[in-house]
């Protein structure tokens, strides 16, 4: 139905038993929308120019709304569909971009914390504070490519090639949850002016084990307790720095999902040389080898200036990761097999959600472990030699057996038991 709406016109809407409208002949668009029982509403419909599509918006209630004023908010409507607008969506509040660099950063920081693990939090922060804390209150219009690519350069030449590219990783990192298109760290890689970082291969070897298996042994040294425990059990740093004795059971070592970089809980079981490399058990709130991540440094780089040690190719505590990998990799075991002793994040849904293969990943772990400590005691008790073997699946070190006697020994032993009565045996 079209009429020229008016106040007559309200005062006459009556339910028809279903839903009618009234359109308005001064103002096309302007309408009313009755329902079956008679409920009326101020509608405003059009199409949206450019686009094709039409949009119907209802107003408000004739009950509440003077016709007037209902009349003037179709009019604001229609003019922005006139503009290619849709007022549908015209009064959803806009999300605020941040304002500055240090702000995108600090944003994204706060948004990802739950997901991320506390030394990422830190790691952000400080390659921002070290490297790019100018730009805090740079205007983040104003960040260009061709200043990404300016500080990078700088950058390059006081730091390493792989800091230099975490920062700017970190920094796409933020730019990106804000969705600041085109990020401006993305001209390095447009423009190929990203160098390239060699991975790092660094392990150590089978004499260089021996050295740390010998300061263990020997001196109970307590910075190789921590080292020789991560390469038998491929655990990181900061994981074992971070467990305690209330993780540690009989049978069993729980890293717990807190202190893994995954998040996800890693059990090892307690095999053969991992006990005495735990030592007498303290409180339940004690840390295993007594050492946070800050105290630990000194003494480690001071362990490094050992006589026996101040030679080698520069290693850091994650090369004992790797170190774990290699020597496992020796030994026969896959890539699948190092992964999961070492508990890698598996992406796939099954794992993750519905097969976690604990059972069988505690009898794998057994094996692997014994086969890789079986192999350290080789390096050991065989001098460390720089000639890399794999030990024999029956090899036990010579320590251990007892020597067989020659025909003189023999006959000298037999000579000894004259006189001895038999019953003192």
């Amino acid at each position: 139905m079209q009429t020229k709406i008016t106040q007559r016109t309200l005062a006459n809407i009556d339910g028809t038993g279903t839903r009618t409208f009234i359109w308005d002949t001064a103002l096309v668009g302007f309408g009313i929308e009755v329902s079956a029982k008679g409920r009326a509403s101020y509608v405003c419909e059009a199409r949206i120019k450019g686009t094709g599509r039409k949009f119907r918006q209802k107003i408000g209630s004739v009950d509440l709304i003077p016709l007037d004023d209902a009349r003037s908010d179709a009019r604001s409507m229609l003019l922005q569909a006139f503009k290619g607008i849709d007022p549908r969506f015209e009064k959803q509040e806009v999300e605020q971009g941040p304002k500055t660099v240090g702000q995108a950063v600090t944003d994204y920081i706060d948004a990802k914390r739950h997901k991320l693990a506390s030394s990422t939090v830190r790691d952000y922060r400080v390659t921002f504070s070290s490297c790019l804390s100018d730009w805090e209150h740079l205007p983040l219009g104003q960040l260009n490519g061709q200043m990404v690519a300016t500080r990078y350069s700088k950058l390059l030449g006081q730091h390493s090639v792989a800091y230099t590219n975490k920062v700017m990783r970190n920094l796409r990192a933020a730019l990106n949850y804000h969705g600041l298109e085109p990020n401006p760290v993305k001209f390095l890689t447009r423009k190929d002016l990203m160098a390239v970082d060699a991975p790092r291969n660094r392990f150590l070897s089978a004499h260089e084990i021996y050295i740390i298996y010998g300061y263990f042994s020997t001196f109970q040294h307590p910075i190789s307790r921590v080292v020789l425990f991560c390469i038998l059990t491929g655990v990181r740093k900061n994981e074992a720095l971070k467990l305690t004795w209330a993780n540690v059971t009989s049978q069993t070592i729980l890293f717990a999902g807190d202190i893994q970089k995954n998040h996800k809980p890693h059990h090892v079981p307690r095999v053969g040389l991992l006990d005495s490399i735990l030592g007498d058990r303290g409180e339940p709130l004690d840390l295993v080898f007594g050492y946070t991540q800050y105290s630990f440094r000194k003494p480690f780089d001071r362990f490094k200036q050992r006589p026996e040690l101040v030679g080698w190719a520069y290693w850091t505590m994650h090369d004992l990761r790797r170190t774990f990998s290699e020597h496992m990799n020796l030994i026969g075991y896959g890539a699948s097999d190092v992964s999961l002793a070492s508990n890698r994040s598996d992406n796939s849904v099954t794992v993750k959600h519905y097969l976690g293969g604990q059972l069988a990943k505690e009898n794998l772990l057994r094996r692997m472990y014994t086969d890789l400590q079986r192999q350290v005691y080789y390096y050991w008790h065989e001098g460390g030699s720089s000639q890399v073997m794999v030990a024999p699946k029956d090899y036990m070190p010579a320590i251990f057996m007892e020597p067989e006697l020659t025909e003189v020994e023999w006959q000298e032993y037999q000579e000894s038991l004259v006189g001895v009565e038999t019953s003192t045996f």
